[in-house]
């Protein structure tokens, strides 16, 4: 989504922001939908909710919204990913609150790179073509 929680950061030495939320599921939601609608990860609400069918969770069914997080160490400014939570915080400058954005990260199977980095050039609306290797998969697959 283009959207992202937006949470006011937590006094110095606090690192918990957001609070548990939890709603009741109706007839029509799956947990992708709910998801979106709450800029929340599909893994991340099928970890808060065992024993949920994440497709037909059932209307009434309480569901647990895991919008609470530990915010990552390190300095708090700029985008920081937390590979292992599938999560990005985007803090910026000079305002009090941090964005979270759900991620989806990689491909199974293949590593995700690991490192500090950071934006030397901005291009509006770049091009971008896939790799000659992802092109062939997809065509081997009738893509």
């Amino acid at each position: 989504t283009s959207a992202a929680l937006e949470l006011p950061l937590p006094p110095e030495g606090d690192d918990i922001v957001g609070q548990i939320q939890v709603i009741k599921a109706k007839y029509e939601d799956t947990f992708a939908a709910i998801g979106e609608t709450y800029d929340l990860g599909y893994l991340e609400l099928v970890a808060a909710n065992p024993g949920v069918d994440p497709w037909l969770p059932g209307e009434g069914t309480d569901i647990i919204l895991p919008t609470r997080f530990i915010l990552p160490p390190g300095p708090r400014e700029g985008i920081v990913i937390n590979i292992a939570e599938y999560r990005l915080y985007y803090y910026p400058e000079g305002k009090n609150v941090v964005h979270t954005f759900p991620l989806g990260i990689g491909r199974e199977g293949w590593g995700s790179p690991v490192g500090n980095t950071r934006i030397s050039a901005m291009t509006s609306n770049p091009a971008w073509y896939p790799p000659q290797s992802i092109r062939d998969e997809h065509a081997a697959d009738g893509d």
